[in-house]
């Protein structure tokens, strides 16, 4: 007791900083609740386990290189882009066939993880093309742009 009273300003100061600290804690567990999540959620959780190699992106460009002059296969997030320019007098429908030649490259536990996203453009025919087909994880089939 001697001691408390002897240096009561510092108790003092103590207790007030003690208040404060837990005060201060209080406030930002209220305005901040999730700072320790990841600020997009788990939304990828499990993309670790279903990898897209890069001998699955060279299959897909081999696969689609007969009747296109370039593809490029990227993976963002949980989606698959599919990058295609078309050579000649490639069709709409061909083309739509391309893009479901392309999922062949992938495994049935790739398909139900990403989703697909075809991009498909043309090197002549630019009144048709570009066509955009995207292929939900949950679906078994492309859903397109409307033809122009």
């Amino acid at each position: 007791m001697e001691f408390i009273k002897k240096h009561t300003s510092l108790v003092v100061a103590i207790g007030i900083f003690i208040l404060a600290f837990t005060g201060f804690l209080i406030l930002k567990s209220v305005f901040f609740p999730s700072e320790a999540k990841a600020i997009y959620g788990d939304r990828l959780k499990g993309r670790d386990k279903v990898i897209i190699s890069d001998a699955t992106k060279n299959k897909v460009k081999t696969n689609l290189s007969d009747s296109t002059s370039k593809v490029d296969v990227r993976v963002a997030g949980k989606i698959i882009y599919i990058d295609m320019t078309v050579t000649g007098n490639v069709n709409v429908a061909a083309a739509k066939d391309l893009a479901n030649k392309a999922l062949e490259s992938f495994s049935d536990q790739e398909k139900a993880f990403y989703d697909i996203q075809a991009i498909i453009s043309s090197d002549t025919d630019t009144t048709h093309f570009p066509i955009i087909g995207y292929k939900h994880h949950a679906k078994t089939a492309y859903s397109w742009t409307k033809d122009r």
